[in-house]
């Protein structure tokens, strides 16, 4: 990426709109960046990329998506919430994100349509449904040991009516 996207932001006149970040940030910054841009992009070479934090980031954060149709992206976009282009394919992903500027209506469905999907996977809500998931399986450890003490009882009860008899 580099020198070259750089050089070619410079030649184009929109360094001053691009940024390129080429390390690892922090939460808070990736935050902070996702929730900054427009449209959020993101280009993967071949369909074998499995995840992408960044994109769940854009997803969460509401935000009009293009992307290569990695399996992650393939799945998370589907039903409009954002907008696929073929690997490998510029003039493809130009034509997408100049479309997605010049209509505020559809950008504001995409990002509308990623906000509600995005909202099961947000940490607060993960969190809740771990802790319904252990409030069931203990309620019904519980639940499994009461029925084995009762059929023990019971088992006992018929043994000491077969004593007695």
């Amino acid at each position: 990426m580099g020198r070259r996207c750089l050089w070619l932001a410079k030649k184009l006149g929109v360094e001053q709109q691009v940024l390129f970040i080429n390390r690892f940030v922090s939460p808070e910054e990736m935050a902070c960046l996702v929730g900054s841009a427009d449209i959020y992009i993101t280009s993967y070479c071949n369909e074998a990329q499995a995840v992408s934090g960044t994109l769940a980031y854009a997803l969460g954060a509401g935000k009009a998506i293009i992307s290569t149709p990695y399996w992650f992206a393939a799945e998370v976009l589907d039903q409009g919430r954002g907008k696929l282009v073929p690997f490998e394919n510029p003039a493809a992903l130009a034509t997408a994100t100049i479309a997605l500027l010049a209509n505020d209506e559809a950008r504001e469905a995409m990002r509308e349509r990623a906000y509600l999907y995005a909202r099961p996977m947000i940490w607060s809500r993960v969190a809740q449904s771990y802790m319904a998931a252990f409030r069931r399986a203990r309620a019904s450890r519980v639940e499994s040991v009461h029925m084995r003490i009762a059929v023990h009882a019971n088992a006992s009860d018929t043994e000491q009516r077969v004593v007695n008899a």
